[in-house]
């Protein structure tokens, strides 16, 4: 963890990122309504103005786990959850990010600045090589005296061979397949310093491109032999199972966002 009483180090867009990315997939129907104890952060879950922003559509759902190796405020690890679609008042349907964590306090800062990404601070800890599949990951609060994980994955080979291929986003937009998300305002936390509060909402298109791509299984069954379907998958209703991108070398470019005017 770093170091809580070093400045922030604050840096614009845009940013080049050099990371390694497993992106595990499942589709929801909008019928089965979107779980607020999953989707969101506490702090975000508290706003009204956030939850609220759109109409959530369903969709296929990407939790990405990623270690940059290289960026402009030092490497990372991030989880990602985005769950779908959200219908943005007069602007379309866009993808958009409600829960992240990341390991630095600087990188939390400038996502939430930058682009109204919701990022909070979570403890990474890993069992097995990241780079060298099969793993497990673990993610804790922040709080070193909480000993019990909120989310577990473990990433494991098809079990047959199975070929690389190169992986661009630029491939998905020829698919009709955006690769822009529409963020709404964030609301601030209590440490104001790195859990900044944002006014405006923000359309950003980013970049991904990843010469050695590979499919693996991501497992979603969380520890314990809890009843709840959140607990025992993480997500509610869904199986253990689902299919996952191994992204290696990979390049995100992510530059200034539009400011967007929703009514």
């Amino acid at each position: 963890m770093a170091d809580q009483s070093a400045p922030i180090k604050k840096v614009p867009p845009p940013w080049t990122c050099h990371y390694e990315a497993y992106i595990g997939t499942f589709y929801v129907s909008a019928k089965s309504g979107l779980p607020r104890e999953v989707a969101y952060e506490p702090l975000e879950a508290s706003s009204a103005e956030f939850i609220e922003a759109g109409v959530w559509k369903g969709g296929l759902v990407m939790i990405q786990l990623l270690r940059y190796t290289s960026t402009p405020v030092g490497p990372y690890d991030e989880m990602i959850l985005l769950p779908g679609n959200f219908e943005v008042p007069g602007q379309g349907s866009y993808t958009r990010i409600t829960r992240i964590y990341v390991s630095g306090r600087d990188t939390t800062y400038n996502g939430r600045k930058n682009w109204n990404i919701p990022k909070h601070i979570a403890r990474f800890k890993y069992t097995g090589d990241f780079s060298a599949p099969p793993f497990t990951v673990q993610l804790y609060p922040e709080d070193p005296k909480v000993e019990a994980p909120f989310f577990t994955a473990s990433l494991q080979h098809l079990g047959f061979w199975t070929p690389t291929f190169p992986f661009s986003s630029n491939f998905l937009k020829r698919l009709g397949i955006s690769n822009a998300m529409v963020q709404p305002p964030l609301p601030e936390g209590d440490s104001k310093d790195v859990l900044c509060g944002t006014k405006e909402w923000y359309k950003t298109t980013g970049t991904i491109y990843s010469p050695k791509a590979k499919l693996m299984w991501m497992d979603l069954k969380q520890p314990g032999e809890a009843k709840d379907k959140v607990k025992e998958n993480w997500w509610p209703g869904v199986k253990r199972w689902h299919l996952a991108v191994w992204l290696q070398d990979a390049q995100l470019d992510l530059g200034e966002p539009e400011t967007l005017k929703v009514s």
